[in-house]
């Protein structure tokens, strides 16, 4: 399990491990990885943590076998992973800041299949599916677009990747939130969108700010029904609930 920083992540991993799962967590932060260990093993279940910054996809290798000397084979690969930065006119963009969003967002997810998919082959059974907000219509994000187009291009690769995978046992599927994740709301609650000179921008904030939540534990428990059927290349919607 990948990006275990939100209300969300840190649910389907612990319905993971109460459904009998031993729960790898991967988190950029040490501290996040371990808040969620400690959740599950309170509760009785088994997890560790790892730290990687899977930006660097040069970490991926050495982490899925870190992992693998832990908990053995992984069977089930749910990523996270993601930054919505960098926001602004595309005309304004660093381009080493899209590049890392693109590798974070999209990059990792190939990487990590690949890594995962060899195994599950062999055994003829594995779950991968690829969490990501909702962007409506891939305008609804102004100023947005780099993350706008990284949702594009997870959905493509997880949808070209389950008819890849036809007939192997291997499922890949997406699950859409149109929710705005624990650090996107901490950095809207701080601007105000009147003080704020581009318009796209503004117009961004404004789209976000209004976004409902989403019951995370609700949202973990249909990501879980549906990892158990033989359901593949399907975009799932976690509607919000405000």
């Amino acid at each position: 399990m990948t990006g275990t920083g939100s209300r969300i992540e840190r649910s389907i991993a612990e319905r993971l491990s109460a459904a009998g799962a031993a729960v790898a967590v991967v988190a950029r932060s040490t501290a996040r990885a371990d808040a969620t260990v400690e959740a599950i093993r309170a509760a009785g279940g088994e997890a560790d943590g790892f730290t990687a910054d899977l930006a660097d996809p040069e970490l991926i290798p050495a982490l899925v076998h870190g992992i693998e000397r832990v908990f053995g084979q992984i069977d089930i690969l749910v990523n996270h992973a993601a930054t919505v930065a960098p926001l602004g006119p595309v005309t304004t963009l660093d381009p080493a800041a899209v590049l890392r969003a693109l590798t974070l967002n999209v990059a990792s997810a190939v990487a990590l299949a690949g890594a995962v998919i060899p195994p599950m082959t062999r055994q003829g059974w594995g779950r991968i599916a690829n969490v990501c907000s909702s962007v409506g219509h891939l305008v609804s994000w102004p100023g947005g677009n780099v993350y706008a187009a990284c949702v594009a291009a997870l959905d493509a690769h997880s949808v070209n990747l389950a008819e890849e995978l036809a007939g192997t046992g291997i499922t890949v599927n997406v699950l859409r939130a149109q929710w705005a994740g624990t650090a996107l709301r901490t950095w809207l609650a701080g601007i105000d969108p009147d003080a704020v000179d581009d318009p796209l921008i503004r117009r961004f904030v404004l789209h976000q700010t209004g976004l409902g939540t989403v019951d995370s534990d609700r949202s973990a428990a249909t990501l879980l029904d549906h990892l158990v059927t033989t359901q593949t290349g399907r975009v799932w919607s976690a509607a919000p609930t405000d």
